[in-house]
């Protein structure tokens, strides 16, 4: 079982489900605002989930402040792209988002259209209980 998984709301066959199912995706990591894994797909170790989770959180709320600023308004997605991956950075629900690492051999729109149509599916199973008192740096709202 993955280091990540066990609580009765775990998601992470879905997500595992979804890196095995879409060709060259190698991992893909569910976490909430505040950069905690709420799941991650299979193979995915527990300190690699808990870096990819503080990290993406940290980098779609820079690029989501940034997109804002440069008046490209809501932010969705961001992608990083590297030498031999790239890492799509998606809001996945309220408080919630999901970070996928692609081979860069990968089809960016297959990814993407598959990304969309896991997020209309299991959307509203992934939101995640807000913490009192502070605004939320995805969604800018109070919980």
């Amino acid at each position: 079982m993955n280091a990540v998984s066990g609580g009765r709301d775990d998601l992470s066959w879905v997500l595992t489900d979804f890196a095995q199912r879409v060709a060259d995706v190698d991992c893909a990591v569910l976490w909430s605002s505040d950069g905690f894994p709420r799941a991650a797909s299979e193979g995915v170790p527990e300190e690699q989930a808990e870096d990819l989770a503080a990290m993406s959180a940290s980098a779609f709320s820079s690029s989501k402040r940034v997109s804002v600023i440069g008046g490209g308004g809501e932010l969705a997605k961001t992608v990083i792209e590297g030498a031999n991956r790239f890492v799509v950075l998606a809001l996945a629900a309220e408080r919630t988002g999901i970070t996928v690492v692609v081979d860069t051999a990968a089809d960016p729109l297959i990814v993407n259209v598959e990304l969309d149509r896991l997020l209309a599916q299991v959307g509203e199973h992934l939101v995640t209980e807000g913490r009192g008192g502070s605004a939320d740096p995805l969604t800018g709202t109070r919980p």
